[in-house]
């Protein structure tokens, strides 16, 4: 058997034995009073443990030992360490601390009266400050109640709010409703009558094409034979006078290139500056007119029977190719016209003009060359106007450009010339309207029509968007009573240094940075919270989920939590785990109009229900101002 002396128990014993049961339970020490009842010895004189477990000697209650499972025999010692002590706290609210923290040598806060040191008066001195303590707690628990007064007046304010607002938002819904139906009824009709016009000015223009092609092919039909005529004219000239400008050329260039400089012959100094001006403006030429000389009388005819072959199948089969074609050829025949001529000239100065004393062989050489060339000219151009001659050149260009003429004139017409297959009566004017005046005013009427199917459209766009809104709204979880409309999407931030944080209602959440101004999302508004049963809605929580991904780690998110107010703050934002954000705030959603919340405000200084004996509760949790 252990022996257990201590001076506690010796005090029990002493009480026990001269005092009655009832007295002995009003002062066993650290005692719950709602328990007093059960601290009396029962008809064996034992004391029954609290959970049922067993019973001990009234005497061993308090004497520093624990004997029953729930420590419920030691609530004035720090034997049990799953014990709880009672401080009275007279002048303040009484507190439930853990037996752990009796006689440990520390003034534990929530024991005002510094009752749980007892018996370590020669470690630590603990006054009882109840009363000071007790005052500025009934002081803030004024401030409290009248705060919270000040939250549920603006709660009913945001109620009243809301319920205008929900009014008016309903009489909107029902209007717009109502004019989307006549809105979609003129659509409706808007898009038939633009459909029909457009396949009427479909048909018509069907038609009007149909007239037009038929005189198109007419004049193809006529012309095309004389355009084709005419470009193959003038094809060949062009292969004759690309070999005049190419022999030109290569005398000029053997001049410049081997002629003896210290002649100084200003002839031949004119003649090759005159020629280096022209080749400066031209420095493709001598390459082409040394590939001409390379080549032999058959690969030449070769080549442009095969250049004449091109043009035939490409230029040949429809006048919108031909008559660019024969442009082309024309711009280029009085080109070389004009680029033969200076090169001639140059070498003519140069024949007439050049030292004949000296003996410059490649000087001596371009004359020469200059009367073959002359000769091969003059033999060619005779071929030329022979061949001009026998198509009637000079009828045969007026008749192409009398074809080029007519056919640009209809492809370019704006009003029709009488088209009998496409001609339309019309009630107001009494006559016929051609095919062209016809589509035109086919076409006025459907940009008309357009114009206002596109202004319904965009009109019913508006209203159907502006329907789905209000039904959103009206049918969204804002709250008990719609608390949340007035201040629905509305936003509230935070300067927290080195970012800002902005919560928008039932909307976003998203921090910034007041470094460079980037903002990252922390979620969209999801859902509110969870009361403990999980079944209904914690409306003083929201949760805002899916912003941007954490790199490696998770989405970002964000949690408010409100505390009643009359004001909507952010107080402050946390990060307790990586990306996943707490915001504290208050605002009048949090305040709860009750029968205790009118009463404790009338009477803020009643005395507070104590915690069982088994519930401790953490110091901080209960009296931050200790």
């Amino acid at each position: 058997m252990l022996l257990r002396v201590s001076l506690a128990s010796l005090l029990t014993v002493a009480s026990v034995l001269g005092t009655p049961d009832i007295q002995h339970a009003q002062s066993i020490r650290g005692m719950n009073p709602q328990f007093k009842g059960k601290y009396v010895a029962n008809e064996r004189g034992n004391f029954a443990c609290l959970d049922g477990s067993g019973e001990i000697p009234f005497s061993r209650v308090n004497d520093d030992y624990c004997d029953c499972a729930d420590g419920s025999d030691e609530p004035g010692t720090s034997a049990c360490n799953n014990g709880s002590f009672y401080c009275a706290n007279v002048g303040h609210v009484p507190a439930i601390i853990s037996s752990n923290n009796v006689n440990d040598g520390v003034c534990d806060p929530m024991c005002c009266d510094g009752s749980d040191e007892w018996n370590m008066t020669d470690v630590v001195s603990c006054p009882d400050i109840c009363e000071k303590v007790g005052r500025e707690y009934r002081k803030q628990a004024v401030a409290a109640q009248e705060s919270a007064a000040r939250g549920v007046a603006m709660r009913e304010k945001l109620v009243d709010q809301a319920k205008g607002i929900r009014e008016a938002k309903q009489l909107e819904l029902d209007e717009k409703s109502i004019r989307l139906e006549k809105v979609e009824k003129s659509f409706k009709e808007a898009e038939e009558l633009k459909d029909s016009l457009e396949e009427s000015l479909k048909v018509a223009k069907e038609a009007l094409d149909k007239g037009r092609e038929a005189k198109k092919q007419a004049i193809v039909d006529v012309y095309l034979p004389k355009l084709n005529t005419y470009r193959k004219h003038l094809s060949a000239e062009l292969h004759k006078l690309r070999a005049h400008h190419d022999a030109l050329v290569l005398l000029l260039r053997s001049v410049r290139n081997d002629h003896n400089s210290e002649f100084n012959d200003p002839a031949v100094s004119a003649a090759i500056a005159a020629y280096t001006e022209y080749y400066d403006a031209h420095p493709y030429i001598e390459d082409a007119a040394l590939e001409y000389a390379e080549e032999d009388d058959n690969a030449r005819r070769e080549r442009q029977l095969a250049m004449d072959n091109d043009g035939d199948s490409q230029d040949s089969v429809s006048f919108e190719a031909c008559s660019p074609a024969i442009s082309i050829y024309e711009n280029e025949r009085e080109t070389l016209i004009g680029d033969i001529e200076r090169l001639w000239q140059t070498l003519a100065e140069l024949r007439a003009g050049y030292n004949k004393n000296y003996h410059d062989l490649a000087v001596k050489a371009a004359v020469v060359g200059l009367d073959e060339y002359e000769a091969v000219r003059d033999k060619d151009l005779a071929e030329i106007q022979e061949a001009a001659n026998a198509i009637g050149l000079e009828e045969l260009v007026q008749q192409v450009q009398e074809g080029v003429d007519k056919h640009l004139e209809l492809e370019n017409e704006s009003q029709a010339e009488g088209n009998s297959n496409v001609a339309e009566c019309t009630e107001q004017d009494g006559g016929c309207l051609s095919g062209a005046a016809h589509v035109k005013e086919l076409e006025d009427k459907l940009s008309d029509a357009r114009s206002a199917y596109w202004d319904l459209q965009s009109e019913r766009s508006t209203l159907k968007n502006a329907v789905s809104n209000l039904r959103e709204l009206l049918s969204k979880d804002l709250g008990p009573d719609s608390v949340y409309m007035p201040v629905d999407k509305e936003c509230y931030s935070l300067d927290a240094g080195e970012y800002t944080y902005e919560v928008c209602l039932l909307d976003r959440a998203t921090q910034i940075s007041n470094k460079d101004g980037s903002r990252q999302s922390l979620g969209s508004f999801t859902e509110f919270g969870k009361l403990s049963d999980g079944a209904l809605a914690d409306y003083s929580v929201h949760k805002y989920l899916q912003g941007t991904k954490c790199w490696n780690g998770p989405n970002r998110s964000l949690v408010a939590s409100f505390e009643c107010a009359d004001e909507i703050k952010v107080l402050g934002v946390s990060e307790p785990e990586k990306c996943e954000y707490h915001a504290k705030m208050t605002g009048p959603f949090a305040c709860v109009v009750s029968e205790e919340t009118v009463s404790s405000e009338q009477n803020a200084e009643n005395s507070v229900d104590v915690p069982a004996m088994t519930d401790v509760v953490e110091e901080q949790k209960i009296h931050d101002e200790l």
